[in-house]
């Protein structure tokens, strides 16, 4: 078979008749590395969460840190890669206990099936390599030697070096592959092994001693180490454990409170009471009278924007680290059904699942709903969907407000968030900043010049910035080249780089070259970086979020 088939061969299926295998075959296994960077030099390196299209393997060089795995973290050590199938989302940050360098390798990896090389499933490749989880290299430093060789290969204008780090990533693959079975243990393995029984036998008694024992650690050392490890107490962890589980319970039950304290380990109420309120700032009581509304946001993540100024959190709602980490950090532990960020159609067949397992008395949901969406929802509980985004935020506001008995919570924030952004108008007026900004965006290798509603609310028609491009619409992505974007005049660059490996990719690349360095708005230090989160997101949460960061870059100082 001919290379230059793969491309159009990975989503192609065997031929009707023919027969899968269960199981992966490494024997008609063709592995192919796309790009590999190292990070390193950095005392508290951190990694933003990033999307992955292709496989990932992260491969752990030195230092200390976290790896980020959507909602999961796992503690990264030396010797180890790690195997991120497509479609999943990453990053790390360093704990500052030493220098933090790691490595990340792109790479194709393709199965010959019926003739064909497809993509190689997550579910199929699991069985031959454990994937998000540390495998262990030997011998020591071995790891470390073969990745740097494959850097400094990949990265030569040699062809052959080029097809030496093709052949020493296929290596270092199979090695990974090879220690499958055979974990390493070490003192942090043993810490989680006592956190997991926290989690599993939160009901029970537990005391220093036992989780000490099962760590197969002195009490004084695992006090000291569980602390120094994770920033809390061994006993505070199992207090954190206990509420989230109590909170669970109350979102999902009808329970009485009595019940539920012997359900998370307490055998008196009034002190399960006190710990909870100690830990939250509220009563159970007054928790599960706020909770008492029973809503469900089926669609945009943005919809939770809308919520939350009206001080109510959903029972199941869209939630991921990476789209929507503010919602996800403050209150997924508050919401007991997260939906999926929906990339696939059989993802939304799913949410549709847990929406029904919510029970709400009511559905808040965007207009551009497919017709089956629609009439499954509709069977589920009564619909209200939020006005399109043209018709402005404000609308959506008070449309849901009325929805939800609560028009005069919805007046009330508009009218604060009125008086703020007028407030910030004003201070830019009389520091004589009145900046011409310029928004891009960059997928893959272009940029595009990119306003969105959101900008378009904040920015020009409530602070009064100029626009560095008057005839650019709103909602419009009119690519440029760098010749362009040269003579554009602008007092202030902001630029939004999409997520995905081959953007960030292409866009570490761009930044080390003549071409992007010597752009005047580079070297006059004009560009400034800004997030998905929130610019990206139409909502009144996210729309006061802008107005803050926008005051900082163009004053250098918060709201």
């Amino acid at each position: 078979m001919k290379i230059d088939r793969l491309e159009q061969d990975w989503s192609e299926s065997p031929a009707p008749g023919q027969e899968q295998e269960d199981s992966f075959d490494p024997g008609r296994c063709y592995i192919r590395l796309r790009d590999v960077f190292i990070a390193e030099g950095a005392s508290k390196l951190k990694l933003e969460q990033q999307l992955t299209e292709t496989y990932a393997l992260i491969v752990h060089l030195g230092g200390s840190g976290v790896l980020e795995l959507g909602d999961r973290q796992v503690a990264m050590k030396k010797d180890h890669v790690y195997l991120i199938p497509p479609e999943s989302t990453f990053g790390w940050s360093g704990d500052g206990s030493g220098e933090l360098s790691a490595m990340v390798l792109r790479l194709d990896i393709l199965e010959e099936r019926a003739g064909l090389f497809a993509a190689a499933s997550a579910e199929r490749l699991d069985s031959a390599i454990a994937l998000r989880k540390g495998i262990p290299v030997t011998p020591a430093g071995r790891l470390e030697k073969l990745c740097r060789a494959i850097h400094a290969h990949f990265n030569s204008k040699d062809r052959m070096k080029v097809w030496r780090a093709q052949i020493d990533c296929a290596e270092l693959l199979y090695a990974a592959a090879a220690v499958h079975s055979e974990r390493a243990v070490d003192t942090r393995q043993a810490l989680e092994r006592s956190k997991a029984y926290m989690e599993e036998r939160y009901v029970e008694e537990i005391t220093i001693t036992q989780l000490a024992a099962i760590a197969e650690l002195s009490p004084k050392y695992y006090v000291d180490l569980f602390k120094k490890t994770y920033g809390v107490s061994a006993l505070d962890h199992l207090t954190k454990v206990r509420m989230e589980k109590a909170k669970h319970l109350m979102n999902q039950s009808e329970r009485l409170l009595k019940d539920i304290a012997h359900e998370v380990g307490y055998t008196d109420p009034f002190y399960f009471s006190r710990k909870f309120k100690q830990t939250y700032g509220l009563s159970p009581s007054q928790y599960m009278k706020q909770r008492s509304r029973r809503v469900a946001v089926y669609g945009r993540t943005s919809i939770l924007g809308y919520l939350l100024t009206l001080k109510v959190i959903p029972h199941a709602a869209p939630l991921h680290p990476m789209w929507s980490n503010l919602y996800f950090t403050k209150y997924g532990s508050d919401i007991p059904y997260h939906l999926h960020i929906a990339r696939q159609k059989y993802q939304n067949s799913h949410n549709l699942d847990l929406v029904a397992q919510s029970k709400p008395e009511l559905i808040i949901t965007h207009r551009d709903l497919e017709p089956w969406e629609r009439e499954r929802l509709a069977g589920i509980a009564p619909i209200v969907e939020l006005p399109d985004e043209k018709a402005g935020w404000k609308q959506g506001l008070l449309a849901l407000g009325e929805a939800l008995g609560e028009p005069s919570e919805a007046r009330s924030w508009i009218a604060s968030f009125e008086s703020k952004i007028e407030r910030e108008k004003k201070r830019l007026l009389e520091s004589g900043v009145r900046p011409r900004v310029l928004t891009l965006k960059r997928v893959r290798h272009h940029f595009y010049l990119y306003r969105n509603q959101g900008m378009q609310d904040v920015l020009y028609d409530g602070l009064g910035v100029r626009s560095a491009c008057e005839d650019m619409g709103v909602d419009r992505n009119i690519p440029i080249s760098l010749e362009e974007l040269d003579g554009i005049e602008a007092d202030v660059v902001l630029l939004l780089i999409c997520r995905d490996s081959e953007t960030l990719a292409e866009w570490k690349k761009l930044q080390q070259s003549p071409s992007w360095m010597s752009l005047r708005m580079v070297r006059e230090n004009k560009v400034c970086q800004i997030a998905s989160e929130p610019w990206r997101e139409y909502s009144p949460i996210a729309l006061d979020r802008i107005v803050d960061e926008a005051m900082r870059i163009f004053t250098g100082k918060c709201p």
